[in-house]
This record gives C-alpha cells, structure tokens and sequence, in this order.
C-alpha cells in the first residue's frame, strides 16, 4: 500500500513539474479553437484529467506541451463538443429557447476576460486574418509560428502526415501574406 501511495506521488509531483506550466498555452489554443472561454474552460479541463490518468504514456524529456496538444485535438475530434454540449431539442419553443440563449450568450462571450486575454497578443487585424483562415490552415500555423511546435510535433498532435502540415503551414502563411499586405505596408513593415 505504502509502495502504491508513494507512486501516486511521484507521478503527481512528476505531472506538476511537466505538465502544468504549459497550462496557459493549451488553455489558449482551447479557446481560440471553440472560441468561448467556458467551452475551453471545461475542454481544458477534459484534456488535463486525461493527461493525468494517461501520465504514464508520456516519455520525460520529450515535449509535453506538444503531447498536451496532442490530447486536446484528440478531445476536439472525438467529439467533445458534441457530448457535451448539443442535445436535441424537445420540441420547437425548447429549440427557439435555447437559439435566442445562445446567441444572447454568445454576445457576452466576445467581451469576457478570458477571451480578451486569450487573444490580446495579436493586433485585432492579424487575428481577424488569423480567423478567415480555413480551419486546419489556421490551426497548423497556430501551432508551428505560436506555439512553436516543429513540423513533427504538429503531425502528431493533429495525427496527420508531416507534408501535411508543412503545405498547410505554407498555405495559411502565403494567405496571411496577402490578407496582411496592407497593414504591413501601413505599420512600415514592408516597402511598397
């Protein structure tokens, strides 16, 4: 019992030291993928509990932001959202219900805290570029020019082939490129 209570313990410890400092960076990629704080909040969460129960698999000394990530993706494209969040509607005052809350609610999120301070690294007109992006372009550079996974790490975490990632990097850059050309131009980034 002594032996079984002592491992729990490393592994906390072992967990605290590796896992938790990069508890911002993945909250962060949480609400810029769901886009509302209390979503990511519990996505976060979801993610941290598996992470914990499934410590073991994590290799020391590897990168275990890139091995978080990895867990929320995973979280994301099992259908986390979906579980949680969308059941059907008893019947059409119930569905109008909850259109008319969810979108009052979605209101108020756009000014929350913890969406402001989620996205108040980027100047608001590279993060409306950032956001035009199609999804999986947006989330590959998010996680090779923010997070600064390398090109293997990103493969992994979105469980896709490594030229995948690097032509949906390469897409979304050259995209950014020409959203952005005239705010580059303004802020004397680039000549014309």
């Amino acid at each position: 019992m002594a032996l079984s209570r002592r491992r729990a313990e490393e592994k906390r410890k072992l967990f605290e030291q590796e896992a938790l400092p990069h508890l911002d960076a993945v909250y962060t990629m949480a609400v810029r993928l769901v886009r509302n704080p209390q979503e990511a909040n519990d996505l976060l969460q979801e993610t941290m509990l598996r992470a914990y129960r499934f410590f073991h698999q994590f290799t020391p000394g590897t990168n275990c932001r890139a091995w978080l990530l990895a867990i929320l993706f995973n979280n994301l494209r099992t259908g986390y959202r979906r579980t949680a969040r969308e059941q059907p509607a008893a019947s059409t005052d119930d569905f109008e219900h909850r259109v008319e809350a969810q979108s009052l609610r979605g209101d108020q999120e756009q000014k929350t805290p913890e969406l402001l301070v989620a996205t108040a690294r980027m100047d608001p007109v590279v993060e409306a570029a950032l956001q035009s992006l199609p999804e999986e372009f947006r989330t590959a550079v998010l996680l090779v020019d923010i997070e600064e996974l390398n090109y293997q790490e990103v493969s992994q975490v979105l469980d896709v082939p490594i030229g995948t990632v690097k032509s949906r990097v390469s897409r979304a850059r050259a995209a950014l490129r020409e959203a952005l050309a005239n705010f580059a131009r303004e802020r004397g980034i680039i000549r014309s």
